[in-house]
């Protein structure tokens, strides 16, 4: 791909309009992907007869899967960075949330949602963090902030919104919407708008101005170890054991709640609401 075929402003680091377009991106992704699936629970149990053990086991299986594949996933992005692979993944998970709307056996829900695993793990953060990684260097905390904190909206805005669908048409219906959101908002974005490196738009890391990086090309380079002396040390398993912990917190919590609530006797409203809220309420921690 030539820079003259990627749309360029005038004085604008193309690395910023990478970001804020994963940014928009990983709030719908995570919003329909990730958290509306609580939403959809109680729905579905009450038209298909299932468990909520039944249920969350599919939706357990396609985290485990996300896992598995984000090695695979990994060496992608390494070799050919994320603009495709994030893209096939938006594709490919818009046309499962609309299989997912057509469910009438706990198998096909199954079969769903272990492919749907499989597109986590090409459309969430692991690829986005990656991404926002090669572009930035001096500026990557900052860079790394402010993806994290635009998709901190996610439950904020889409458990709400999914909860209103399914009161306003019925929780197949709920899904063909939100199918069309994910593919509206994040296919074209993720074509058109990812790249690769600094040098295929023909700038420098950072946006620094490409004369001062040819006269200090002799810099140091970024200091990394591979995987196998990482996985040597203690720091690498302590920090690995607290992620686990903290997901399995975060996904039981998210999963759990809202039918918890209806049970409990509050609305689905009200029980969408204290879920998006525990999301808002994580904006701080983030900053």
């Amino acid at each position: 791909m030539t820079t003259t075929a990627i749309p360029r402003l005038r004085g604008v680091y193309y690395g910023w309009v990478m970001l804020l377009t994963l940014s928009f991106t990983e709030v719908t992704s995570w919003g329909i992907l990730y958290y509306s699936f609580s939403v959809f629970l109680t729905p579905m149990q009450a038209e298909m007869d299932w468990s909520i053990a039944q249920m969350t086991g599919a939706y357990s299986a396609a985290i485990l899967i996300s896992g598995l594949a984000a090695i695979p996933v990994g060496r992608w992005l390494d070799r050919h960075g994320p603009r495709w692979l994030m893209t096939a993944g938006s594709i490919a998970a818009t046309v499962l949330v609309i299989a997912w709307s057509r469910a009438e056996s706990l198998v096909f829900l199954y079969v769903v949602w272990g492919l749907i695993g499989v597109t986590l793990a090409a459309v969430l953060y692991e690829p986005a963090l990656q991404a926002v990684a090669v572009w930035f260097r001096r500026k990557r905390s900052r860079a790394l902030t402010i993806l994290t904190f635009v998709g901190g909206f996610a439950s904020v805005i889409y458990i709400p919104l999914a909860a209103w669908l399914v009161d306003s048409y019925g929780w197949r219906d709920a899904l063909l919407v939100l199918a069309a959101i994910l593919g509206v908002t994040t296919i074209p974005l993720h074509a058109f708008v990812l790249r690769r490196r600094p040098a295929d738009v023909g700038q420098e890391v950072d946006g620094d101005p490409v004369a001062l990086v040819e006269a200090s090309s002799r810099r140091a380079a970024e200091p990394g170890i591979t995987t196998r002396e990482a996985m040597r040390t203690g720091v690498f398993w302590w920090l690995t054991g607290a992620f686990v912990l903290t997901y399995f917190g975060n996904v039981a919590i998210t999963v759990h709640l809202i039918p918890y609530l209806i049970r409990e006797g509050y609305g689905a409203g009200f029980a969408a609401a204290a879920a998006g809220l525990i999301g808002l309420l994580a904006l701080p921690g983030r900053l």
